[in-house]
């Protein structure tokens, strides 16, 4: 008799220390996926960060060959000029 209340004693503690760790348990892994979206929320941030300093380069290097072209094609029509008329006349 003392043997079959001690047992049933032993498992209302064991039942209400599992429910315990159960609820904390529960508790924390939704803290923690919340934790882990956001760090997901923050790195496709940063990757969106990258990719628009990657546009801004490339964007500047576009700028640059623009100018660049401008120039090439006077040098080019220039030497075309010399090449295909012969010399250029004194003072030009």
């Amino acid at each position: 008799m003392v043997l079959g209340v001690t047992a049933a004693s032993g498992v209302a503690i064991g039942s209400w220390l599992w429910g315990y760790n159960r609820e904390n348990y529960k508790f924390d892994r939704e803290l923690r996926q919340k934790n882990e979206f956001k760090i997901l929320d923050f790195r496709n941030a940063q990757s969106q960060l990258w990719r628009e300093d990657i546009r801004d380069i490339i964007s500047l290097t576009e700028k640059k060959m623009d100018a660049y072209l401008i120039i090439s094609v006077l040098q080019l029509d220039a030497c075309l000029g010399l090449f295909t008329e012969g010399r250029l006349e004194p003072g030009t």
